[in-house]
């Protein structure tokens, strides 16, 4: 009788190490894109933020927007359609980043535009939270 407990015991040891190797790639792999994202202007503080997706979040307001945006392009900031609109004028340059990695590859992107308006609406406002 000695002999079956063991073997229960060892049974229940292997099957729960089988479940937890089972559950491990998935923990591991991690969300699909993870970004850090900077608005720097050419007067005053940066704001960074990070955005992740599937699942959605991080600390940028309407990260599941972004995150939808993110995906029509395949994690290609560049790529993101432009909102339509009209921009002032005003000269106060402002300096945009989106850096991470979408499904493993790495995704970079980085431009001064001439106010926030524009490059607002030129990302179609995902380095915003818009």
């Amino acid at each position: 009788m000695h002999m079956s407990r063991s073997r229960f015991r060892w049974a229940a040891v292997l099957a729960g190490m089988a479940a937890i190797a089972q559950a491990a790639p998935a923990q591991a792999a991690g969300p699909a894109g993870s970004y850090r994202l900077t608005v720097a202007p050419d007067h005053g503080p940066s704001t960074v933020r990070s955005l992740f997706c599937d699942p959605d979040g991080g600390t940028l307001d309407a990260a599941s927007r972004a995150c939808d945006q993110l995906r029509s392009v395949d994690g290609e900031v560049g790529r993101i359609p432009a909102r339509t609109g009209a921009c002032t004028l005003e000269y106060a340059p402002v300096r945009v980043g989106a850096h991470g990695r979408w499904h493993g590859a790495p995704r970079h992107f980085e431009r001064t535009y001439p106010n926030r308006c524009a490059a607002a609406r030129d990302t179609g406002g995902i380095l915003f939270g818009e």
